[in-house]
């Protein structure tokens, strides 16, 4: 199974709730970014991965994933899960997040589990703020924690430059540092994005990342990754989730490669075709 990853386009901070997470709003967006798995056939649950420090029990979401369904729903079952890892960690792309909720799907099928697109939500859920998106392909409007989706039926007509600068950040790290809002603002991203397609000039002008000010005040050189992304002609330029990623939207494939082309010497760098998934 390819596993792919995802790109924020604005995230809205609105309050902290009562549980300690944030209420949010944002674009989940994928990108041709990927980890790959394999399944096969265990009495117990076991896995692998190509990644020598990555944890291989409980820690792992893949595993934790698998362990969840077994313990609920499958006692007599085993999974092998292979990893290859291929996407950035700790780059606000989703990586593990979508490694999670393919466990989740490959094997309520490989189990015959039944269990319904909402029942799998909530285990996923319980993984992660943002493995519900990963459970389904497209473009969604997120808001609660990130698991109140709506799916857009839209596709980005743009080319996707992400750049990840070779630096980890943590989530729990930039919402600690958050400072919240005096009001509450919601920005209806979902209603702003087909206007903003039409009209590229309010990407700018009504999308915002609110991780950017932090994670650009520790990490200085990022700032200039995204200006280089303007300069070569993206219509927008953000930070992805908490970060360290940075992408820029680009509306023809020239500009695309000119700006992967000033990062790649350096840093891991991918391009996305706007009909990927196609």
């Amino acid at each position: 199974m390819k596993c792919y990853a995802k790109i924020n386009i604005g995230l809205n901070i609105l309050d902290k709730r009562q549980d300690g997470y944030h209420n949010i709003e944002t674009i989940f967006a994928p990108v041709d970014i990927y980890d790959e798995i394999e399944f096969e056939d265990s009495d117990e649950i076991l896995m692998e991965s190509n990644i020598d420090w990555l944890p291989l029990d409980e820690k792992n979401i893949c595993f934790k994933a698998a362990k969840i369904l077994h313990e609920k729903y499958a006692p007599g079952k085993g999974i092998k899960i292979i990893l290859t890892k291929k996407s950035p960690i700790g780059a606000g792309l989703g990586g593990g997040s979508s490694d999670g909720a393919a466990v989740l799907k490959e094997l309520n099928v490989r189990w015959n589990l039944k269990l319904s697109h909402i029942e799998l939500s909530e285990i996923a859920l319980s993984l992660g703020s943002d493995v519900p998106y990963f459970l389904k392909n497209g473009v969604a409007y997120a808001k609660g924690r990130g698991e109140l989706l709506s799916y857009l039926d839209l596709a980005l007509p743009y080319y996707i430059v992400v750049v990840y600068p070779n630096l980890s950040v943590s989530t729990k790290w930039a919402y600690e540092k958050y400072e919240e809002k005096t009001d509450i603002i919601e920005s209806g991203y979902d209603k702003l994005l087909p206007m903003a397609i039409n009209n590229t000039l309010l990407f700018r002008e009504k999308f915002k990342n609110d991780f950017e000010e932090i994670v650009f005040k520790r990490y200085a050189g990022l700032i200039s990754i995204k200006n280089v992304l303007y300069e070569k002609g993206a219509v927008y330029a953000s930070l992805s989730g908490s970060g360290s990623s940075l992408y820029g939207l680009f509306t023809n494939e020239k500009d695309a490669e000119r700006a992967y082309d000033a990062f790649i010497s350096r840093f891991k760098t991918f391009i996305t075709n706007p009909d990927f998934l196609k």
